[in-house]
């Protein structure tokens, strides 16, 4: 795939949705439609660090709550490119139900599509002529895949983001995990 923006580099960010169980702290309501500010602000910060040795570089999440969301605010905030890689569709996505006690997708749902610097890609479960058991495997492989590294928001174990991370392994993308515990920082990095 031909490189866009400029040579800046594109870096893609998979990650859990529930970033208040990874920082041991409380929802705020049991929807998950509102965030424990501390939550954001502690993982906006870790990201912070990590993305501020790139020069512009322009930004591949997936539209969910949590890691992606706090993802594109930075972008957002940092006023830069920014890339939706969505699993099937915004309609669909959008309309998902209730999932494992909090909604899968982001809360500012609706804010962050109209930011002025988003592309946005729909891929279905058959993603570059391949066939994946869901859109959102296909969505993992095409953030891959238009992406020069791809970092991780990962505490414990999740299907998506571990899958995420094996297909930035296959094709030597993965540039290591955003996460770590606040009072641990000389492990940090």
């Amino acid at each position: 795939m031909e490189k866009r923006y400029n040579q800046s580099p594109i870096i893609a960010l998979t990650g859990h949705t529930n970033i208040e169980k990874v920082l041991d702290l409380k929802l705020i309501d049991d929807t998950g439609q509102k965030y424990n500010q501390a939550a954001f602000s502690e993982v906006f910060k870790m990201m912070s660090e990590k993305l501020s040795i790139y020069d512009k570089p322009v930004l591949v999440f997936g539209m969910a709550r949590g890691a992606d969301e706090v993802f594109a605010f930075y972008a957002i905030k940092h006023n830069l490119e920014l890339i939706l890689s969505i699993p099937n569709s915004i309609t669909w996505h959008k309309n998902r139900g209730l999932s494992r006690g909090l909604r899968a997708q982001a809360i500012f749902y609706d804010y962050i599509l109209e930011y002025n610097k988003l592309t946005i890609y729909e891929i279905k479960k058959d993603y570059n002529n391949n066939i994946y058991q869901f859109a959102n495997f296909a969505r993992n492989q095409h953030m891959v895949d238009i992406s020069d590294g791809v970092f991780s928001f990962k505490s414990y174990e999740s299907t998506g983001t571990n899958d995420c991370i094996k297909r930035a392994e296959e094709q030597n993308k993965y540039l290591g995990n955003i996460y770590y515990k606040p009072n641990e920082l000389e492990n940090k990095w």
